[in-house]
């Protein structure tokens, strides 16, 4: 599926905790087509809702819900958000603005960079994975005893780097998401 872009998101966890999310919301567009996704999305408008965090033209949002999300939880709660998706992060300055607003100096944020067996990374938006900001070590698909699967997904420390951790690991979280891009803001 296509999606029109412009929206942004991020969800939080408890300081020291395994895992939490980060995730970028797009509006569906209507008129699906064969065309290739771009190589990043395009930014929306940056007119913020009540509430919302701006950063260039994206807009982000804190959503404080239940606690002990995995990273599909986290996924869904986005895309329940006016259509949205996991964030997919582009710059160094995106994880530094991400870190600054999802209170990640103590928490740990999902985005939505995942591996698929036939294919590898990739964001989940679709976009190209020209960045990455692997921890030392990282990817390493360890196995911890418990764990229902791989290390498949990805979530970023505290201090902007990631680390693939198993999708089901959960802890308190707290989702942030963004506006859709053609939102009336009156």
């Amino acid at each position: 599926m296509r999606f029109k872009p412009g929206i942004r998101a991020a969800t939080p966890l408890s300081h020291g905790q395994a895992s939490s999310a980060s995730y970028q919301l797009q509006t569906p567009v209507s008129n699906l087509s064969a065309e290739k996704p771009p190589s990043t999305p395009a930014p929306g408008d940056g007119k913020c809702l009540p509430g919302w965090w701006p950063y260039g033209r994206y807009c982000y949002f804190t959503y404080n819900g239940k606690v002990g999300y995995s990273w599909p939880e986290a996924r869904h709660i986005c895309q329940e958000v006016n259509g949205g998706e996991l964030a997919s992060i582009h710059s160094r300055a995106e994880v530094e603005f991400i870190r600054n607003i999802n209170y990640t100096k103590y928490h740990y944020v999902w985005i939505g960079l995942t591996r698929d067996r036939s294919y590898g990374w990739g964001w989940t938006d679709l976009t190209s994975l020209g960045f990455t900001n692997w921890a030392p070590g990282e990817p390493n698909e360890a196995i911890h005893d418990g764990d229902v699967g791989k290390e498949n997904c990805v979530e970023m420390y505290h201090d902007g780097t990631w680390n693939d951790n198993n999708c089901f690991c959960d802890s308190l979280i707290f989702p942030q998401c963004d506006p859709p891009c053609c939102a009336s803001l009156t």
